[in-house]
């Protein structure tokens, strides 16, 4: 062993209270300059805030000792676990050990890639309905279209009932729900969810309505029998092995996980797609070339997906400079030591380790001239980055569960824009970024229609 794996690769920085609390308000901004500083093979700073430590991962060597290795001796972060309970329940997203394994496989095969080719033909036909109701000319809210689009699309795929009719209500509640979620994520100590706060008394009541709506449909479900080829059909199909089913509040559970990270990630993602071409004609126009030449004025279908390279390049893109899941934390539950590249690192239990995906997707030694914005990285033939350089979706066994769905829904959803309209975003620059539940935009998008 040489000396510099002996030596431990992090050393601790001290932060002051006046610096932790700039660490909470603008965390993204220490994980790209502490990655920035320390470069590849040193990727991983370590804090200590009074008697926490917090550790910033932008090591894909690291990362996969960590997540892929040892995964059964870490568990997600306690406090955005605990937050995030108060949403999803039991979900598989939260669920830890023999709990998450039991759901993991019954919610797995819903997301099978034979199951879900199928919903193609919906996201296509919502997205033309979506900007058929665009004039020429027209100022939309954007980041507001696409969330009502991409809501109406996972309870269709999931339910198989189209929330046309409902969709205020049912955006309104999963407002609620994120909004709130997103005040006790930002909140040092968000009071337990007992206390009658006004954000958790909101939360409980949108919760209470939303889970008898869920309720409801389950019930309908039941008296009809049947797999009607959607995921609440999987859901009340799948059986353990010991051939039980999922209880009752086990599905609401998972279909409101479901919901909350099925619409709002791929949402924020196509957002920040559009702001990007904005600031992009010439990748803009190879892109309406692309859906042009390929699809004319035929629907996108999961065939014809393989035919549009650039268009999956560009979503690639715009997931390594806003990734939605711009990072993940894990604590460990015991001590964790080993070597990698860049030396020894030890990892004591309890610690707070954050895998700092935006961090790492901007190192200028995996993506030369990070900040541009250049979908001809992912074209076939370029050199690719490591394997665990990239991780919009995570990695390992807790990889998410809906990463085939959701790169699918937006390549269907940006090229049939594509076909129909162009947009300009009225900001003449890029937006800063909301680190919330997921990477908002902010202020919100705004973008003026061109009828193509």
């Amino acid at each position: 062993m040489t000396t510099s794996q002996k030596q431990l690769a992090t050393t601790a920085v001290k932060l002051s209270w006046r610096q932790s609390q700039a660490l909470s308000v603008d965390r993204i901004a220490w994980m790209i300059r502490s990655a920035a500083e320390r470069g590849v093979g040193q990727s991983v700073s370590h804090y200590k805030v009074m008697w926490f430590d917090i550790f910033f991962i932008a090591e894909p060597n690291v990362i996969r000792e960590l997540i892929v290795k040892r995964p059964h001796l870490l568990h997600r972060d306690p406090f955005t676990t605990n937050v995030l309970r108060r949403i999803m329940g039991n979900g598989v997203f939260i669920a830890e050990d023999e709990a998450w394994q039991r759901q993991r496989k019954l919610v797995a095969p819903a997301f099978h890639a034979m199951r879900i080719r199928a919903y193609a033909a919906t996201m296509a036909d919502y997205t033309r309905e979506m900007v058929g109701r665009w004039r020429d000319g027209q100022v939309v809210a954007l980041d507001k279209e696409l969330t009502q689009l991409t809501l109406r699309i996972i309870a269709k795929t999931m339910f198989n009932v189209d929330l046309l009719p409902e969709a205020e209500r049912i955006g309104r509640l999963m407002q609620d729900l994120l909004e709130t979620g997103e005040k006790q994520l930002d909140a040092a100590y968000p009071p337990p969810n007992w206390v009658p706060t006004p954000t958790n008394r909101r939360q409980k009541a949108a919760l209470r309505e939303l889970h008898e709506l869920i309720r409801t449909i389950i019930h309908q479900r039941q008296a009809s029998g049947g797999d009607e080829g959607d995921l609440l059909s999987m859901l009340l199909l799948a059986r353990d092995d010991e051939g039980q089913p999922m209880s009752e509040s086990q599905v609401i559970d998972e279909c409101v996980t479901l919901l909350a990270a099925g619409h709002e990630t791929t949402a924020v993602a196509l957002a920040w797609t559009w702001l990007l071409l904005g600031q992009s004609p010439a990748v803009a126009a190879r892109l309406y070339d692309e859906v042009n030449g390929v699809l004319g004025g035929e629907p996108v279908t999961f065939e014809r997906l393989a035919e549009l390279p650039y268009t999956e390049a560009i979503v690639k893109e715009t997931l390594r400079l806003y990734p939605p899941a711009f990072s993940f934390g894990r604590t460990p539950l015991e001590e964790i030591d080993f070597t990698a590249e860049g030396g020894r690192y030890l990892f004591r239990k309890g610690a707070s380790l954050i895998v700092s995906t935006i961090a790492m997707h901007r190192l200028p030694e995996y993506y030369p001239d990070p900040l541009a914005f250049r979908p001809e990285r992912w074209v076939a033939g370029e050199p690719q980055p490591p394997k665990y350089a990239y991780l919009p979706f995570g990695g390992g066994p807790r990889v998410c569960l809906g990463n085939l769905f959701a790169m699918m829904e937006a390549q269907v959803i940006l090229a049939t824009m594509a076909q129909h309209v162009r947009l300009s975003p009225l900001a003449e620059s890029l937006p800063h970024w909301e680190p919330l539940i997921t990477l908002r935009p902010k202020p919100p998008v705004e973008v003026r229609v061109g009828r193509r």
